[in-house]
Parts: structure tokens; sequence; C-alpha cells
């Protein structure tokens, strides 16, 4: 017997909803990672956080070498 497994990967980051009320939706990353939980708002907001281009000028560390993304908690536990 042949097992198939598939693994989803996305271009971009997705909100997807966790909940079939449609009031958790988690964040993933472009491998399926999960980013972060919480309102549709705040999953927005984290999207925009983690997809936003640095500006050097802006920060003031136009040397310093930055992470891509920090480590971003769950707004709401599940």
């Amino acid at each position: 017997m042949v097992t198939r497994e598939f693994v989803c990967m996305y271009a971009e980051p997705m909100i997807l909803p966790l909940d079939a009320h449609g009031r958790i939706f988690a964040l993933q990353d472009e491998k399926g990672n999960m980013i972060g939980t919480g309102s549709r708002e705040v999953c927005e907001v984290l999207l925009y956080i983690i997809t936003k281009p640095t500006s050097p000028s802006s920060t003031g560390l136009a040397n310093v070498s930055l992470r891509q993304r920090s480590n971003v908690r769950a707004a709401i536990s599940i």
C-alpha cells in the first residue's frame, strides 16, 4: 500500500481560519509554519509587520544585519 503525504507551501504568507465560526485565524508563512493566531485584524497586522520592507533610512540601522522574522507569540492561546 502506497501512501502519499502532501505538504502545502504558499508563495506568500496566508491568513487561514482556525474555527468554523471565523473568529480565530492563523497566520502561516510560505513554508506552512504557524507564525501567530488571533482575530482577523491581529493576523492582518502581523502579516503587514512581517512583509513590509525595512527602510534603513527610517530605522537608522543601515549597516546592521536584521533578522528576517522575529518570534511572534499567539494573541489567543489555543
